[in-house]
C-alpha cells in the first residue's frame, strides 16, 4: 500500500495520475494546502519542505517517505518499470530532461502567473508582463516540441504526466488555438482512463480547485 498526501493542484495531479496508470494500490490522503495543513507537523515528518505531494511506501521492509514530486516521479515510475525508460539508456535521459524542464521551468513560472493574476490585491505590471512573457515562452517550447514527436519524450512517459496538469490556457493567458500540437498533446492525454480518474478522485476531494478544470 502506498499513501499519497495531496491536494490536488498540478504537482498533487501529477503523482496521482501515475498511480493510475500503474494499477498501484494506494490511499488518498487530502492535505488541505487551503487551510494550512501542510504546516502541521505531523506532515511535516513526512514532507521536510512542508509541500504536497508526499508518499510513504509501505510495500518496503521499512516505509519509504518522499516529497518533491519530480522524485515521487522517478521512484514509482522505476520500481515499477514503467513510463521511465532503463537505467543508463539515452531514451531515459530524454525523460529526464523533459521531466527537470517541468519541475525547473513549468511549475515555477505558471504558478507565480497564477498567483499573481488570482490573488494579487491589485495589477502588478511589472510582474505580469514578465511572467506572461515566459508563459508565452514556455508554451512554444512545449509547441515546437510536439511538432516533433507524439510525447514529449517520443513514448507517453512521466514527463508528461508531469506537464500535462500545469497547462491550463485559460488561467495563463493563453489560446489554444495558437498551438494546435499542444491541443492535439492535451486530446490524446485527456482521453485516457487513468487520468480521467485520477481528475474525478481530485474533484472527490476538492471539487472547486481551478487546476482540477480540463479546459
Amino acid at each position: 500500500m502506498i499513501d499519497l498526501y495531496y491536494w490536488p493542484t498540478g504537482n498533487g495531479l501529477k503523482v496521482g495520475i501515475l498511480l493510475e496508470e500503474l494499477g498501484l494500490e494506494y490511499r488518498l490522503l487530502p492535505v488541505n494546502i487551503r487551510e494550512g495543513e501542510q504546516k502541521q507537523a505531523s506532515f511535516q515528518r513526512i514532507s521536510a519542505n512542508g509541500r504536497i505531494p508526499a508518499i510513504v511506501d509501505h510495500r518496503t521492509e521499512t516505509p519509504l517517505s518522499l516529497f518533491e514530486s519530480g522524485a515521487i516521479l522517478n521512484y514509482l515510475a522505476d520500481s515499477a518499470g514503467q513510463f521511465l525508460p532503463p537505467a543508463g539508456s539515452a531514451a531515459r535521459q530524454k525523460v529526464q530532461e523533459w521531466l527537470f524542464w517541468q519541475v525547473g521551468h513549468i511549475t515555477p513560472y505558471l504558478s507565480q502567473l497564477q498567483l499573481f493574476k488570482e490573488k494579487a490585491p491589485e495589477p502588478i505590471p511589472f510582474a505580469l508582463d514578465l511572467l506572461n512573457a515566459e508563459a508565452t515562452r514556455l508554451y512554444g517550447v512545449l509547441e515546437q516540441r510536439l511538432a516533433e514527436v507524439p510525447y514529449v519524450a517520443g513514448e507517453y512517459s512521466v514527463a508528461d504526466m508531469a506537464i500535462f496538469p500545469w497547462i491550463q490556457p485559460l488561467r495563463q493567458g493563453q489560446a489554444l488555438a495558437d498551438y494546435p500540437h499542444i491541443q492535439a498533446w492535451r486530446l490524446r492525454i485527456k482521453a485516457r482512463p487513468a487520468v480521467q480518474r485520477a481528475y474525478a478522485k481530485g474533484l472527490e476531494v476538492a471539487p472547486g480547485e481551478r487546476s482540477l478544470a480540463l479546459q
